[in-house]
């Protein structure tokens, strides 16, 4: 029995590519076995269907069908002379060749998104997220929207609602509303560090982490680096200073002599390690700003003439023990 491959699938015989494919997609998507199980005849007419689009959609296979009809197969033979050899019917072959050579990712895999029948296309979407340095040193967690494509919740991906195309997708089985997303960003995170989370199967996020700056910190890995102000009685005759870290104020030991610009490490009060099998946490640096007041009381001055009258300078000299460039880090907590 003679098969009209345009009245298969209800396009008029002048219908460009365009129409013949959107043609081709809204029966398969009805008529597509894995999909319609409740017509007898589904699967019968999925294959006309297909080969009806198989023909068609080639340009060459289509010519030949619109010159030679029921004969379009054997076409080149008619035309050498040779007349009708059998070539059958299958040179397009797909991956699911049970139906004529069209599988379903070949029916639904160019939508943008792949499908829930089976579709292996990814979406790899991008975004940022900004904390705190207080947050990166204790973990985070952030909810984030994310934009992507993901199966219609309607028809869960199919296209389809009973026999007929979903109305909340259009038959397409993506849904393009946002998504919000959960995410973990572990102790330790740098600016510049990506975490990536696959919220399904079908779809990979990466998070670029922002790292605000602190007001009291400055990072560079997992060192911290802090100014701790020192009394200029203190740096002379030593003393103690309260140092600020993450998780509060330690006590540091500032020797007699010290001079503006000596650096103290705190062990283990940076940031925490982070990476593979990294542990631990890195160090702080606190850098010694003398404070020397402008305001002394004429009892004050008094004594400090004294003391440079001892050391033997002379008025409006500097003491010879202040003078000096930084030292070493040095000096413990």
């Amino acid at each position: 029995m003679a098969q009209d491959y345009y009245a298969e699938l209800g396009v008029p015989r002048g219908a460009d590519d365009k129409q013949i494919k959107a043609a081709y997609r809204r029966l398969a998507r009805r008529y597509h076995p894995d999909v319609n199980s409740s017509e007898a005849n589904a699967e019968a007419r999925f294959k006309r269907v297909n080969e009806a689009y198989q023909v068609l959609s080639d340009s060459k296979t289509r010519r030949d069908y619109d010159q030679y009809g029921d004969d379009w197969k054997h076409a080149e033979q008619i035309r050498t002379g040779g007349g009708s050899g059998g070539l059958g019917f299958g040179g397009r072959r797909g991956r699911h060749s049970g139906f004529g050579g069209a599988g379903l990712e070949d029916l639904f895999g160019d939508l943008g998104f792949g499908t829930a029948f089976g579709g292996s296309r990814r979406q790899s979407l991008r975004t940022t997220a900004q904390i705190t340095l207080e947050e990166a040193y204790q973990g985070a967690k952030r909810t984030i929207t994310i934009q992507g494509s993901s199966a219609c919740p309607t028809c869960r991906g199919s296209g389809v609602d009973g026999t007929v195309l979903c109305p909340a997708c259009g038959g397409s089985g993506v849904s393009a509303r946002p998504r919000t997303l959960e995410v973990t960003i572990p102790k330790g995170t740098a600016s510049g560090d990506r975490i990536r989370v696959r919220p399904d199967e079908l779809t990979e996020v990466t998070i670029e982490i922002d790292v605000r700056r602190h007001g009291v910190f400055t990072r560079k890995g997992d060192e911290l680096a802090t100014e701790v102000t020192v009394s200029y009685l203190d740096a002379l005759l030593g003393g103690e200073v309260e140092v600020p870290t993450m998780t509060g104020r330690v006590a540091l030991t500032v020797p007699a002599g010290t001079v503006e610009g000596r650096s103290f490490r705190l062990a283990g009060k940076g940031m925490p390690r982070h990476g593979r099998g990294a542990v631990g946490y890195g160090d702080l640096v606190a850098r010694v700003i003398i404070s020397v007041p402008n305001d002394l009381t004429e009892k004050e001055k008094t004594l400090l003439g004294q003391l440079r009258e001892l050391q033997g300078g002379a008025p409006g000299g500097v003491p010879e023990d202040l003078s000096g460039s930084a030292v070493d880090e040095g000096g413990d907590a």
